[in-house]
């Protein structure tokens, strides 16, 4: 059976939020017309439990539907029991609920040490999947204040630039589906003083005080932090920060990917060299790595060393061709062609 947490006002100093406030959150994505149905990606704990009530409230005035889809991972002997749990909680409060199985989850768990990044892959994959076959206008997620500081330093640590500094978006396209994360400004303490003025259990993942995972061991760094005078919310100041230099790059990389890079019919990508070599390099950079990933069809960039190395060979009179991120890459005179690599290479 899985471990269901009581809702107890006494867990936590956070403030619950209001219908009026989520509906502030919602504003930000724009209107959304009556008669839709909007998901949630819920797993039965206390931040994806509070984003239901809330969501489900909100959609209720609007005249909107909302739907709850779980994903068994088949990882944990629990998930089936608690999806089903999941599911009884939401009957309760007249939500749809739909339960996607990762079938691939026993025999990757029993090849793979780590397969969480395996389960987040096949988890958007489901999420997404269930969603374009249903005509469904967004996906929610239940990603809060405390989610983003942590992200923020776990990408600290790794090294990243201004994009994964800028860490979560509140809004992305995953797979042609529609990602909102309308409580980003909210904490998880906040969340839970939620589920308990709704009256909600939840159920408690194990994992969360397994000093396996990368992100347990951050909340206890960022405890260390905090008596050093690096609170969260200066954290987030800093993402808010490192999310405006993103925009503002991004706004170049549009500017020069419009005025120097042609594309016909979803295929090859044709950019001027000499433009690359002559904008800032970050721009450059950029704009190599957004070619590769709109022919490739690739989520994520290629590593950095890889696409640095690309950068400085873009000399059209000592060129090879070369490929890189599922992509082939060849000069045509002064032209730099991007195409999909063959699958016979």
């Amino acid at each position: 059976m899985p471990k269901v947490i009581e809702n107890s006002n006494n867990l936590t100093t956070g403030t619950s939020v209001s219908s009026g406030t989520f509906a502030r959150f919602m504003d930000a994505f724009g209107p959304f017309a009556a008669g839709g149905r909007i998901a949630v990606a819920v797993s039965g704990g206390p931040d994806s439990m509070a984003l239901c009530h809330l969501s489900k409230e909100w959609a209720d005035f609007r005249g909107l539907r909302v739907v709850g889809l779980t994903v068994d991972h088949r990882l944990r002997d629990e998930g089936r029991t608690e999806s089903q749990q999941v599911s009884k909680w939401l009957e309760a409060v007249e939500m749809e609920h739909e339960t996607l199985t990762w079938e691939q989850g026993e025999s990757v768990k029993a090849l793979d040490r780590s397969p969480q990044a395996a389960a987040r892959d096949a988890r958007f994959g489901l999420l997404c999947g269930w969603c374009r076959e249903n005509d469904i206008v967004a996906l929610m997620t239940a990603h809060h204040a405390d989610d983003q500081a942590e992200t923020f330093l776990y990408r600290l640590v790794r090294g990243s630039g201004v994009n994964g500094l800028a860490a979560i978006a509140p809004e992305t396209m995953r797979n042609e589906v529609r990602i909102l994360r309308p409580l980003l400004k909210a904490s998880k303490a906040d969340l839970i003083s939620t589920c308990g003025s709704h009256g909600q259990d939840w159920v408690n993942d194990p994992s969360n005080g397994d000093d396996a995972f990368a992100r347990v061991r951050l909340r206890r760094i960022m405890t260390a932090l905090e008596q050093e005078g690096l609170h969260r919310d200066r954290l987030l100041k800093t993402v808010d920060h490192m999310a405006r230099a993103k925009s503002a790059i991004d706004a170049a990389v549009d500017e020069l990917m419009d005025s120097s890079s042609m594309r016909a019919d979803e295929g090859p990508i044709e950019i001027d060299v000499a433009a690359l070599n002559e904008a800032p390099e970050e721009i450059g950079l950029r704009c190599l790595a957004r070619c590769l990933m709109q022919v490739s069809g690739a989520v994520y960039p290629p590593r950095f060393d890889s696409l640095t190395s690309l950068y400085k060979a873009l000399d059209p009179t000592k060129w090879s061709d070369r490929t890189l991120h599922g992509c082939q890459l060849r000069m045509k005179s002064t032209q730099l062609v991007v195409s999909l690599e063959s699958r016979e290479r």
